[in-house]
This record gives structure tokens, sequence and C-alpha cells, in this order.
């Protein structure tokens, strides 16, 4: 199924949203951190889109957030920083012992930037 030319599956409402100048990234952003199951699904293959091997873990952070700014919501960024610390650790294994710790670092990184 097609809406407005736009193959209805998360790949390519991804594709489009990493892809189309001119969107407005906090609105990116709020899309991709929506809890409903086709959003989360567009966010992990938003995610999965962007390449990180290679990259310092500081590097691939600020790569993933030049695409959007991140959402105001702490449950959307949690869902965020989880799909990115598990893409991060697929693609560059041995880095940190496991996804489980380098979502918290991210995690811990976004919130100690970000004003109360």
């Amino acid at each position: 199924r097609e809406v407005c030319g736009l193959e209805d599956t998360p790949q390519a409402v991804a594709r489009f949203l990493r892809e189309t100048d001119g969107l407005d990234k906090r609105a990116v952003g709020d899309y991709l951190g929506e809890g409903e199951d086709f959003c989360k699904q567009v966010l992990y293959a938003y995610v999965d889109s962007i390449d990180f091997a290679n990259l310092t873990f500081d590097q691939a952070l600020r790569r993933f957030l030049t695409h959007f700014w991140l959402p105001g919501e702490a449950q959307k960024i949690d869902r965020m920083m989880e799909k990115f610390a598990e893409r991060y650790c697929s693609q560059n294994e041995g880095v940190f012992a496991n996804a489980d710790t380098a979502y918290v670092l991210a995690y811990s990184l976004i919130m100690l930037n970000t004003d109360a």
C-alpha cells in the first residue's frame, strides 16, 4: 500500500525521513521517539540505516544526533538511545561488554547535556 507515493513500510518511511531535505528535525525526532509499533519499526529501520562502524562512541553519537533533534520526553529519548546502543555495539564488537553498557553511557551523556 502507498500513501502519497510513499510505500507504507517502516523502511520506506525511514528512508524518506533520512533522505528528504527540508524536513523539520524536531518533528522527525518526535516521530521517531513515538511508542506506537509502526513508529518503533521506523526508528529501528532509521537507526539501522546509519553506519557507525569504526567510529568512537562519541563520534557515533554525534553522527546519530545530526539527523534529528532529540524529543523532550525522557521515554522517547530512552527508546532512541537503546536502539542507538544496540546498533553501535553490533557494528563495533568488543568496545563495550554489551549493548546495555553502551545504552547507559549514551543515555547518561544526553541527560547530562539536557537543561533541567
